[in-house]
């Protein structure tokens, strides 16, 4: 699909509307010539829109005159109708390409090099030499550094104080997160821990990667209830457990749903614009013109524009703007309570995660009051139930000997 429209953008092509009672025949001969048309739609009687080639306009005029055809050329698109626009406007087009290569200059290079994070023993100076050590500083070429990987594990083998510390590259600016090691502070994954029950449910699989499985497959199981314990089994070593432990979970949900309503529909007309965002901030390039719609719905693809590895920040956006109008909508009781499960997945979804499945859902009552339908549906998943709950180890018995 992209492929096609680059093409037909690098030929040219004009949209075009023609009017005239024998448009058929004229397409259908001008076809058999081997003139392309796509997006055709009949606006109305006797009205036409379609796209076409820009060098296949010459070879249709005899038809329009032969079946009496008026064409009315609604917009020029594609690469040559944009270089002729450029030809005419040399000095613009000059300077914005010296504005290119300028800003392409500028956003090459590193300018501003910060530390964030509370440091109470490390000074931001010791971090801000130990990364101009290692590459990171002003003037410094961005595509020259390494990947930001290695780049943070240079730093916190030159300041060992650190437990952690991450780099982001914003433009020009490099951002170097830091946390310092607190003394004598374990780090948290070796405190004992269980994993324990989030929520009630039926357990239908259980992995213990640290730990011992306190229960098994098909037990239903309450809010707390330890599934994974860090207490392992020779009573003395006590471990940072970790697992998952997937359930049946139930919900019930209640809901009201309008039988008359009214949704927006496309009408298949549309308009199309180009633009150039500069930070965040579009500047339109082509597709000019008030959009003659009252109600539109607009999609818009952003595309990043780079060179090699470097990402420009500057991206490309085409925005159509759709056409639509607003219907009423009637619908029966069976119609309802299909939109009703629909909307009760969605609110579920939310509170199952991305892991969470639907393994069963009915609507359990339905009653028509007042012009809406009022639903109650029940709900079963299969979703992740633990959580970590840490703990604090038994002390050993007191020797009696002492």
């Amino acid at each position: 699909m992209v492929g096609r429209w680059l093409l037909d953008f690098w030929r040219g092509y004009v949209v075009v509307t023609l009017r005239g009672e024998r448009i058929p025949e004229l397409l259908n001969r001008a076809t058999e010539q081997g003139i392309l048309f796509w997006e055709i739609r009949q606006v109305r009687e006797h009205v036409y829109r379609l796209r076409m080639h820009r060098e296949d306009v010459k070879a249709l005029r005899g038809l329009l005159s032969r079946t009496r055809t008026r064409i009315h050329f609604e917009r020029k698109l594609g690469v040559p109708f944009l270089a002729w626009r450029a030809w005419r406007r040399k000095f613009f087009v000059a300077g914005a390409l010296t504005f290119l290569v300028a800003l392409y200059t500028l956003t090459a290079f590193v300018w501003e090099v910060q530390v964030t994070g509370e440091l109470k023993e490390v000074q931001e100076e010791r971090i801000l030499q130990a990364a101009s050590e290692i590459g990171i500083h002003p003037g410094v070429l961005i595509g020259r550094l390494p990947d930001t990987d290695i780049l943070q594990n240079q730093i916190l083998d030159k300041v060992p104080e650190l437990v952690w510390t991450g780099i982001q590259i914003q433009g020009t600016k490099i951002t170097i997160q830091v946390v310092e090691k607190v003394p004598g502070v374990a780090p948290p994954s070796n405190r004992p821990q269980n994993i324990v029950a989030a929520k009630q449910g039926v357990v239908k699989t259980i992995q213990a990667h640290r730990g011992v499985a306190a229960v098994k497959r098909e037990t239903f199981v309450k809010p707390g209830q330890v599934l994974i314990s860090g207490a392992l089994t020779d009573g003395k070593t006590n471990v940072h457990a970790d697992g998952i432990v997937k359930a049946a979970v139930w919900y019930t949900s209640k809901l009201t749903v309008p039988l008359n309503t009214t949704r927006k529909a496309y009408t298949g007309e549309k308009v199309e614009k180009h633009f150039l965002t500069f930070w965040g901030h579009p500047v339109q390039i082509w597709g000019y013109g008030k959009i003659p719609y009252q109600q539109i719905e607009e999609l818009s693809e952003d595309k990043a524009l780079n060179i090699g590895d470097f990402v420009f920040p500057i991206q490309y956006r085409h925005s159509t703007y759709h056409e639509v109008k607003e219907e009423k909508v009637t619908l029966t009781k069976e119609q309802a309570e299909k939109e009703a499960l629909r909307l009760a997945r969605m609110d579920l979804q939310g509170k199952i995660g991305e892991d969470g499945t639907f393994t069963t859902q009915k609507v359990l009552r339905s009653t028509i009051k007042d012009g809406n339908l009022e639903v109650e549906v029940f709900s079963e998943v299969l979703e992740n139930i633990g959580k970590p709950q840490g703990y604090a180890p038994a002390a050993p018995p007191a020797d009696p000997t002492k």
